[in-house]
């Protein structure tokens, strides 16, 4: 009981709770305002017939959002890109449609005949024509119901990246508070403790004697531009630049397995030690760096290996301090 208790109040099966009720109660007011099957005049339990339908809805709608997202592992999930996530929906709704139908079709011949058998079988012969009905109304209906989900996908998603970088933020806050606490304390210390020697990585570009020798740790960022780099790298408590003829994919082997320095862009490489914010404008991320008024832009395809590793290495630092 506390299991399910605790699945019910996942995010995604929130989701789908919320997404079936929204399409059972438009079914209803749908029903309601269009009176189709002549129910007006044929029935006298039309509100019942309505309110049996939209529950019918209801039901098949948790079922196929339950079997799309647990068993073909297509949930609308926002920590999925937003197109994946349209997608996901888009087969829920296809596998839904003709699920419903038939439930519908089943629930008719039940409510009107007395005989679900009757819409299929009649004259002695097997007939769709009901069915094929259902799944015209149905999908009709779906078109109207898809346009919300979008929507709601769309806001779903930009929530949750918004609440993500909130934390992603917060947490960089925090530990610059906690930087500069600790490099108070070392700067208060530094004469009686010995220097440790530091790991330095050599950067050689493919012209002249144009080197550059510096622990992995200075670097801020590096920008391709064309043939060159642009090396960004604190020295003596200062931001300086310099032009290499380098390419990020050597200048990732010289620095080597820092967790620190990730490739964002595939004309950035970036230390992370140095994000001091992250933003979200567009459906793009951008990073903002310590010492520079540089936007960093972070690519779709890397932005899940930064927050990762923002996420891991802020808390990682918060720890060790």
């Amino acid at each position: 009981m506390t299991m399910m208790k605790r699945r019910l109040k996942e995010p995604i099966n929130i989701r789908i709770i919320h997404e079936s009720v929204y399409a059972g109660i438009f079914v209803f007011l749908l029903l309601w305002l269009t009176m189709p099957f002549n129910v007006e005049t044929i029935h006298e339990g039309r509100p019942l017939f309505f309110l049996a339908q939209s529950v019918i809805t209801t039901a098949v709608s948790m079922i196929t959002c339950i079997f799309t997202a647990h068993i073909l592992h297509m949930p609308m999930d926002p920590k999925l890109p937003l197109n994946t996530v349209h997608r996901n929906s888009i087969v829920n709704y296809l596998i839904n449609i003709p699920i419903l139908a038939l439930a519908l079709t089943l629930f008719g011949g039940f409510f009107f005949c007395n005989n679900p058998i009757e819409p299929w079988w009649y004259d002695e012969q097997f007939h769709l024509d009901y069915f094929f009905d259902y799944i015209y109304y149905v999908s009709a209906t779906c078109i109207f119901l898809y346009i919300g989900t979008y929507v709601r996908n769309r806001n779903w998603h930009l929530r949750h990246q918004l609440e993500e970088v909130r934390t992603i933020n917060a947490l960089l806050e925090e530990r610059q508070k906690a930087i500069a606490e600790q490099t108070e304390k070392e700067d208060e210390t530094s004469d009686n403790t010995p220097c440790e020697e530091v790991r330095q990585c050599h950067l050689v570009g493919a012209t002249g004697n144009s080197t550059l020798i510096l622990p992995p740790s200075n670097i801020i960022y590096v920008e391709s531009m064309s043939n060159y780099a642009n090396i960004c790298y604190m020295e003596s408590d200062e931001v300086r630049h310099k032009m290499m003829r380098i390419t990020l994919k050597q200048i990732m082997e010289s620095i080597g397995s820092e967790p620190f320095m990730v490739q964002c862009h595939r004309a950035f490489i970036v230390n992370l030690n140095f994000v001091v914010s992250m933003s979200n404008r567009n459906s793009a991320y951008q990073l903002q760096i310590f010492g520079t008024d540089k936007p960093i832009p972070v690519s779709r395809n890397n932005t899940s290996v930064v927050k990762e590793k923002l996420l891991l290495n802020t808390e990682t630092q918060r720890h060790r301090e």
